[in-house]
């Protein structure tokens, strides 16, 4: 009793479903995750210039503090003792020197606190709160 399962030749052609699925499923994770590598914070870095001679005018709390960079690294030092948190957000005005912000920036770190980078345009910290 002899049973015969399917044709006597060998068949050639390759089933290429399997691989059209797993090739769909790739497409639709690369498409879900593209966008989410592209973020980027867009940050205008203003071009080099010779330094004027006068330092910037630095404010805290809207009120200037006198002495130029070492007043600001004497006064941060000042405002830090006794804090559990030492974080001090900084702002910068657009049309600064950048040596300049640079410079305040290492003062502000030299009297002992961390910097937090206040980036947001529409944000006026020299106004009162509303």
């Amino acid at each position: 009793m002899a049973m015969q399962l399917g044709s006597s030749g060998v068949k050639s052609d390759i089933n290429v479903t399997p691989f059209v699925d797993i090739v769909l499923v790739l497409l639709i994770i690369f498409m879900v995750v593209t966008p989410m590598l592209s973020r980027a914070l867009d940050v205008a870095v203003p071009p080099k210039t010779d330094a004027p001679d006068n330092p910037p005018k630095v404010f805290l709390n809207r009120e200037e503090i006198p002495g130029g960079l070492d007043g600001v690294r004497d006064r941060v030092t000042e405002l830090m003792k006794g804090r559990r948190e030492k974080i001090v957000f900084f702002q910068a005005d657009n049309d600064l020197v950048y040596q300049d912000v640079v410079n305040v920036m290492d003062k502000i770190r030299e009297g002992g606190a961390q910097l937090g980078l206040i980036t947001d345009e529409n944000l006026d910290v020299t106004q009162g709160a509303q």
